[in-house]
């Protein structure tokens, strides 16, 4: 399917995310990958959305990206996970720091191919202040991979794999098919919440990877620590979007409960006979609609200020640069910290709303904030509330890496 211009893009994904929400509780219920579901994505023309313009993508920027995972995460929030996780590989962590012809070529097999980027990055048991476990070992034409990865996000969903592990003392990423030899990928996800992902165990025994599919390092400071760098603000402005979407989603699945199934409750001194006129719903699905309806603008306003400071690399001065990046990281943490709160409290409170038969498990109601849950745990929200105050009370700007 061609898709020709990001209108068309952002269109095509409120359709999907329309068809993948009537199959979503159904996915979660069974703690089922949504298979069907990816394929239809991945066969969508929207696999080169984020990918720039020079090499042939739509070039969608960070505010688009934004709004493309909100959209998603209302149908099925793994789902936009995944898409995430395939945007911010392909878009912004390769053109940020990946040589020309690694760039050119896993782009190329996107666009040519309909190739969809799942990771291999975090362990459960490696010491985080040493590294990964996962080795990078040098052999004739490349390396071989070897090692043992978890929290694989969109791994079953992946034409091509990037790994991140140590070769020697540094960090390198490789990118490998998925069905290179040596590598399985086990369907073994099972969480409490976003369990489509299909995050579960990959494992590498002696996988090769040629060297123009390696990255050696990706840890060096200069780009790490460049004020020119925003993969940090990107990224969580990204999974910002996950907690708007599903709480958006949450919404509008407890709406449609209450005007059909919820019964009036008779209070005394009141009179109504639908629970649509109930005045405690109403006030409540109000107050519930007003707060997401705030961390959503602020969502934007933030992937804005990401937007401003990306337009202005090609030209600004080092301070003018760190100030924006700077701004930026602050206005996405203020908006993360925001939407934790609220998609947390939305996803709950719809519950009193609906009702006591609303927490029976057929109707999966607590899917919503299952999800949310899960995902707000993969960065802790007080390291984001500091670094404000700091800000604020300091005038310290963030200091610029790969994930802040």
């Amino acid at each position: 399917m061609s898709i020709n211009n990001i209108d068309e893009a952002l269109q095509r994904i409120s359709e999907l995310a329309d068809k993948f929400s009537g199959t979503y509780p159904d996915r979660d219920r069974n703690n089922e990958y949504p298979r069907q579901e990816m394929d239809e994505l991945k066969q969508s023309g929207l696999l080169g959305f984020s990918i720039p313009p020079g090499y042939g993508g739509l070039g969608a920027n960070c505010t688009e990206i934004t709004e493309a995972i909100i959209t998603l995460s209302q149908g099925n929030p793994s789902i936009g996970q995944m898409f995430l996780v395939h945007c911010l590989l392909g878009a912004s962590f390769l053109d940020e720091l990946a040589p020309e012809p690694l760039k050119k070529k896993v782009f190329e097999d996107i666009l040519t191919n309909n190739v969809f980027l799942g990771n291999a990055a975090s362990e459960k048991t490696n010491d985080p202040k040493k590294g990964y476990d996962l080795s990078f070992t040098p052999v004739d034409g490349g390396y071989e991979i070897s090692g043992k990865k978890f929290f694989s996000t969109g791994s079953l969903a992946g034409d091509k794999i990037a790994v991140i592990g140590m070769l020697d003392k540094t960090m390198a990423l490789g990118i490998v098919p998925s069905d290179a030899p040596g590598l399985e990928i086990r369907d073994d996800w099972d969480a409490m919440g976003q369990r489509g992902t299909g995050s579960g165990t990959t494992i590498f025994d002696k996988v090769f990877a040629p060297s123009d599919m390696v990255m050696a390092s990706i840890t060096d400071a200069s780009r790490q620590m460049a004020v020119t760098n925003l993969l940090g603000p990107i990224t969580q402005i990204g999974f910002t979007g996950i907690f708007i979407g599903a709480a958006t989603g949450a919404m509008a699945a407890a709406t449609q409960y209450i005007r059909e199934t919820t019964r009036a409750y008779p209070w005394p001194g009141l009179d109504f006979d639908k629970a649509v006129d109930d005045p405690y719903i109403l006030v409540q699905m109000g107050d519930l609609s007003a707060r997401l309806a705030a961390a959503e603008a602020l969502t934007y306003a933030a992937a804005r200020k990401v937007d401003v400071a990306l337009e202005a690399r090609a030209t600004a001065s080092a301070d003018e640069m760190a100030q924006l990046r700077g701004e930026a990281s602050v206005a996405v943490s203020q908006a993360k910290i925001v939407a934790t709160e609220t998609g947390l409290k939305v996803c709950q409170d719809i519950l009193v709303s609906c009702g006591a038969r609303s927490a029976l498990r057929e109707q999966n109601l607590d899917r919503f904030w299952r999800d949310i849950r899960t995902l707000t745990l993969h960065d802790p929200i007080s390291f984001r509330v500091r670094s404000v105050g700091e800000y604020v009370l300091q005038g310290k700007l963030p200091t610029p890496a790969l994930r802040y």
